[in-house]
């Protein structure tokens, strides 16, 4: 397997999960960052499928994880998500900067451990 071939794994699954990102975030719309969440919380969820189902991720090969880490990295947004935790604190307060920060990183470290578990 060659490295140009590696990449273009990372490229593809790295496009298609930036496309169902804006895709899913045109149907979520509301005047708090739930698109965000809601990609962050899916891409978590998937990535523990993913790694559980494959029997952890010394286990995948090197495609596989080009492939799943490029559409998690394309599909969920860190700095989208750290742009509106601050834009939160700015305009409104810094309780809703800190919810959306606690709910996220909590959220998301549920669904990659209920991914995990759900492949056992």
């Amino acid at each position: 397997m060659t490295e140009f071939y590696l990449h273009a794994m990372f490229c593809l699954g790295g496009g298609l999960g930036a496309v169902l990102r804006h895709w899913l975030a045109q149907r979520v719309t509301h005047d708090l960052p739930f698109s965000t969440l809601i990609v962050n919380v899916i891409g978590s969820l998937i990535l523990g499928l993913w790694i559980g189902y494959l029997g952890g991720s010394n286990e995948m090969g090197e495609e596989e994880k080009r492939l799943v880490f490029g559409f998690c990295g394309g599909f969920t947004t860190f700095s989208s998500f750290a742009y509106q935790s601050l834009e939160l604190h700015r305009n409104r307060t810094i309780t809703l900067a800190a919810g959306n920060i606690l709910l996220s990183l909590g959220l998301c470290w549920f669904a990659l451990w209920l991914g995990l578990v759900l492949t056992v």
